[in-house]
C-alpha cells in the first residue's frame, strides 16, 4: 500500500473523523471507503455512457411509441 497527501477543508476532514468515530474506524478507513466507492460509481457511469454512445452509433435506439409504451407504465405522458 503507498501513501499519499490530499489537503481538504476542516470541515470535510471533521466529518471524515466524526464518521470514522461512528462506525469505530479509523480516519483512512473512511477516506479508503469513500474513495473506492466513488470510484466504482463513477467507473460504472463512464461504462454504461459508453454503452449508451456505441447502441446510438449503431443504431439502437427506442422508438418514440417505444418509449411511450415505457412510460404509460407509470402513468406518465411522454408526449
Amino acid at each position: 500500500m503507498k501513501a499519499t497527501t490530499i489537503r481538504m477543508d476542516d470541515n470535510v476532514l471533521d466529518r471524515i473523523d466524526s464518521m470514522a468515530k461512528s462506525v469505530n474506524r479509523s480516519r483512512t478507513w473512511v477516506i479508503n471507503q469513500a474513495v473506492e466507492r466513488f470510484l466504482s460509481y463513477e467507473e460504472w457511469f463512464v461504462q454504461e455512457v459508453k454503452e449508451g454512445i456505441n447502441e446510438a452509433t449503431n443504431g439502437e435506439l427506442a422508438s418514440h411509441e417505444k418509449v411511450g409504451e415505457r412510460f404509460a407504465r407509470w402513468d406518465v405522458n411522454a408526449d
